[in-house]
């Protein structure tokens, strides 16, 4: 019943046995992690990777594997609103402290996303945690957008680049105060970087333990959303990257590993 919600091309990434990419040891990558709470610009890092798993970076990539041409993440809804003035078939989606935005086409569930015609059109990304991060370190020297659904490529994509210190950011702190969901997907990254192979599912238990996670699965919540959170932990469901061009706006896209 679960699969059936998804389109075919989706459904194939799901059903599949095999993860997308193995990620090659190489020595001397370090990593730091660091709360969005605490920064007012990008760390110091040859890379940084922001990561939202429940649910800014898990929506984005299905719009993405969905057939959208690109997302441009924005920090306002009313840069939302801005942008679609200069062209009007842009898709609006997002949330403001977890709830959809009146005038938004879209909320921010990946479930939803995945029924969404995206194909071949541009859209615009506002969230309260994981946007607000992409454009707090826009002045990365190589800024990614990371979940655990992308997360074993954008390991690969890192790795080829020849990062020597990578920087993950958390974001979901600024809802919950915690965001053991998005420390755990930095953990198991970092992980990968050294070239250890780490199996996901204890860092995948954490997501559905986590304080975020019960407000979706709490059947008294008006977030009440279940397979949101079924869907968001699962790793390694596509086989590329959320790369992000900086600039005004920024520009998210895929960028699939060598």
């Amino acid at each position: 019943m679960f699969l059936a919600t998804f389109p075919a091309a989706i459904q194939n990434f799901l059903m599949s046995n095999e993860p997308p990419f193995s990620c090659s040891p190489i020595s001397a990558i370090e990593s730091d992690i660091y709360d969005l709470r605490d920064l007012i610009r990008a760390p110091d890092a040859d890379a940084v990777v922001v990561i939202d798993v429940l649910r800014a970076f898990s929506t984005a990539a299905v719009a993405l594997a969905c057939g959208a041409r690109e997302i441009f993440p924005v920090q306002d809804v009313e840069d939302a609103f801005a942008l679609r003035l200069g062209d009007p078939d842009l898709v609006l989606m997002g949330e403001t402290e977890c709830l959809p935005v009146p005038g938004f086409d879209l909320g921010n569930s990946p479930v939803a996303a995945a029924a969404f015609p995206f194909a071949g059109r541009r859209a615009v990304q506002r969230t309260t945690a994981g946007t607000r991060g992409l454009v707090c370190c826009s002045d990365a020297r190589s800024l990614w957008a990371a979940s655990f659904l992308v997360a074993s490529a954008t390991v690969a994509a890192l790795q080829a680049a020849e990062c020597r210190r990578v920087a993950f950011v958390i974001t979901g702190t600024v809802h919950y105060g915690s965001a053991d969901e998005d420390l755990a997907c930095a953990e198991w990254m970092a992980e990968l970087l050294r070239g250890r192979p780490t199996a996901a599912e204890p860092f995948l238990q954490r997501v559905r333990a986590s304080v975020a996670a019960s407000t979706f699965l709490s059947p008294s919540s008006p977030l009440h959303a279940p397979a949101d959170v079924d869907f968001c932990a699962r790793a390694d469901v596509f086989p590329f990257s959320l790369n992000v061009d900086g600039g005004k706006p920024l520009v998210l896209k895929i960028l699939r590993s060598p």
